[in-house]
This record gives structure tokens, C-alpha cells and sequence, in this order.
């Protein structure tokens, strides 16, 4: 078992992000052992790292989470969220038409034939600083279990759940 990472106040930027790593690690040896992961929330804040892990209710809607996720966010002044879920996704093909669909709006994965949508374990990660990383691993199962297949790594600029409190100044 890997150990945990130490928080350092002065670098949380690199904290969180291996703390990211961290628990995309554990993430994926939870899932090929049990077969499912929980929805979980990882709540960080810039003084002490890890403060708060929460999971989710199933069924949850994802606009009541943004909204939770936005709430917690002011409530307690957190610095960086972590989320493990599984999720449906779609992994872009060549000249693919349909990934023009999904970022425009016009559909949503989970709109599209079972073929063409894949079962991810995702880990996503945003910070107070603008950073946000994504893990997409597909999920394959069959009669023996659970595998996952070679992941994505997303290293974005977009924050969703911080955006607000970037523009008001917070």
C-alpha cells in the first residue's frame, strides 16, 4: 500500500495534486477489488490538506451536486475538491462528429446507444488556483470481474466548481 501524501501549507498546489494521484491510485485497486466505488467528495483546505470525505447519495442529481459541492466550497473555504465516482463517458474517436455534439451541448452521454458510451472511473480535482485535473479509466466487466483499461489524464484550465468564487473575488 503506498503511503499517504503529506500536505506541505506552502505548496498546496503540488499537495493536492498528489493527493490526486493518491487517490486515483487507491481508487482503481477499490474498484477491480470490490467491483463498484461509492461516489465520494475529498474536501480540502490550504492550512491542514484533507479535511472532510464525504459520499455522495446515489442517485444524486449532478446539478444538486455542483450546488453542495459550491456550498461547501463558501461554508468552509476550501481550496481544492476531489471527486471519485463512476461515470458514463465517451472516449473520442478520429474526425468524430458525435464529440462535436457532446461538447456543444446537443446531447449528453448517457443520451447515446449503449455502444458508444464506455463506464469510467473518473477523479476530478479543482483548486481556489484554476487548476483542475481529470482521471477517465474504462471500466470493463465481464464474468471474472472488473479490469480497467489504460486511462485518460485531462489537465484543464476549466474549473466549474470554483468559477464563482474566482470572478466575485473570493
Amino acid at each position: 500500500m503506498i503511503e499517504k501524501p503529506k500536505w506541505i501549507p506552502q505548496a498546496e498546489s503540488a499537495s493536492i495534486r498528489n493527493w490526486t494521484d493518491y487517490l486515483h491510485i487507491q481508487a482503481k485497486r477499490l474498484l477491480t477489488q470490490d467491483g463498484t466505488h461509492a461516489c465520494l467528495l475529498f474536501l480540502f483546505n490550504k492550512e491542514s490538506g484533507l479535511i472532510s470525505v464525504n459520499q455522495v447519495p446515489p442517485n444524486t442529481d449532478q446539478s444538486q451536486l455542483d450546488i453542495a459541492v459550491a456550498n461547501a466550497i463558501n461554508e468552509h473555504d476550501l481550496y481544492g475538491v476531489v471527486l471519485i465516482s463512476e461515470t458514463w463517458a465517451y472516449f473520442v474517436k478520429e474526425k468524430d462528429h458525435t464529440a462535436f455534439q457532446l461538447l456543444d451541448g446537443e446531447m449528453k452521454v448517457s443520451d447515446l446507444n449503449d455502444e458508444d458510451k464506455k463506464e469510467a472511473l473518473m477523479i476530478r480535482m479543482e483548486n481556489s488556483d484554476g487548476d483542475s485535473l481529470i482521471y477517465l479509466d474504462e471500466i470493463i466487466r465481464d464474468k471474472n470481474g472488473v479490469i480497467l483499461k489504460e486511462g485518460t489524464v485531462l489537465n484543464c484550465s476549466q474549473v466549474k466548481w470554483f468559477v464563482d468564487q474566482q470572478i466575485s473575488g473570493y
